[in-house]
């Protein structure tokens, strides 16, 4: 790889393996130039740069700086799109770098600057999306709802869609802004900064800092909130807690403590609220974990109970950790007490890891 000046210097390469066997990795390695992690190094080791790199498929190349922080995450398509390295280290362009001058309203096009004091919801959408159209109605209610009781945010839909009729038709349905639609450098530049990987997706940015510079990303998941139609948070800043079937999009990314009680009565249900919020409390310098509890016999609940081969439901609670990031794995608690005590003590000694079917 070579920049205009001759070769780069300023950088090194290291191979991390997922390779079966040692024979298999000495002969993928024989002809590497860079640098490897040996075939017996850590396995938590490896686990521990996937799931911090999020490697969910090979190959994936990730680029950091001189500090350890990321530049990006998508090396491999950068590469092969600019094999000598003229761009190297292919930074990303920044938020400011990617946002057009004008927005689209629906009494016509506005200079972009007449929000930057305000908070941004950017709507990943698309009319050929079936889910998409499901969740549209419900957003542009919750827009319109959110419209009457503040003025200090502002929604803009951002279309993958394939052609220009397309995205008219479907923005007629929308009762908020869109970027233009030829707008399509942007639009792209934009899914990736935000690691957009299926529509509808729906995030919210801070305003513009008062010196200047990127607006900051509160939320990334806030179609749930949106869907649950409680708005009282806003501006939705993440917590470590929460109703596990309005986390689904992080089950996947996270470790998770569930407590199951869904044949509780109310109090019986709002004491298991009480001791996951204050867990989270007690463990959030620890790690980056999510603190869910299940209160209902639906979705998310039902799927996890039959995936993990918990026992049915009784009259008492129930905890599991979910580790779906460590290849599916999960730790089940025989305590039927739970208090705050014995669920840290779950998360610091879970025992036998089991295996999600």
């Amino acid at each position: 790889m070579k920049n205009k000046g001759g070769q780069w210097n300023d950088f090194e390469l290291i191979f991390v393996s997922f390779d079966k066997d040692e024979d298999s990795y000495n002969e993928y390695t024989s002809n590497m130039p860079w640098l490897c992690l040996p075939f017996d190094a850590d396995k938590s080791a490896k686990t521990t740069l996937s799931k911090k790199y999020k490697a969910e498929g090979i190959p994936h190349l990730v680029v950091l700086d001189e500090n350890g922080d990321v530049i990006t995450m998508d090396g491999v398509e950068e590469v092969s799109k600019d094999e000598e390295g003229a761009r190297f280290p292919w930074k990303p362009k920044s938020f400011s770098e990617l946002w057009p001058e004008k927005v689209l309203t629906k009494d016509g096009l506005v200079d972009s600057s007449t929000l930057d004091d305000k908070y941004l919801m950017l709507y990943f959408s698309a009319h050929w999306c079936p889910p998409c159209r499901g969740f549209t109605p419900t957003l542009s209610k919750a827009y319109t709802k959110l419209k009457e009781e503040r003025d200090n945010f502002e929604l803009v839909f951002l279309s993958s869609d394939s052609d220009i009729d397309s995205f008219n038709e479907y923005y007629n349905e929308m009762t908020f802004c869109a970027l233009p639609y030829e707008e399509r450098e942007a639009k792209n530049g934009l899914s990736k900064r935000f690691e957009i990987r299926g529509i509808p997706s729906l995030l919210i940015l801070g305003p513009v800092p008062p010196g200047g510079g990127d607006r900051p990303l509160i939320n990334k998941n806030l179609r749930y909130i949106i869907e649950n139609g409680d708005f009282s948070d806003f501006p939705f800043h993440p917590k470590p807690y929460g109703d596990l079937e309005l986390s689904g999009s992080e089950i996947s990314s996270k470790k998770c403590l569930v407590v199951f009680h869904e044949n509780g009565d109310d109090d019986e249900q709002k004491e298991v609220i009480n001791i996951v919020k204050a867990v989270a409390e007690r463990h959030k310098e620890k790690s980056d974990m999510k603190f869910l509890w299940a209160l209902e016999a639906k979705g998310l609940a039902r799927s996890i109970r039959s995936a993990s081969q918990m026992s049915e439901m009784d009259d008492g609670a129930s905890m599991i950790l979910l580790d779906v990031p460590d290849e599916g794995g999960y730790y089940k608690s025989k305590e039927k007490d739970i208090t705050v005590e014995s669920a840290l003590e779950f998360i610091e000694n879970p025992g036998e890891r089991f295996q999600l079917e």
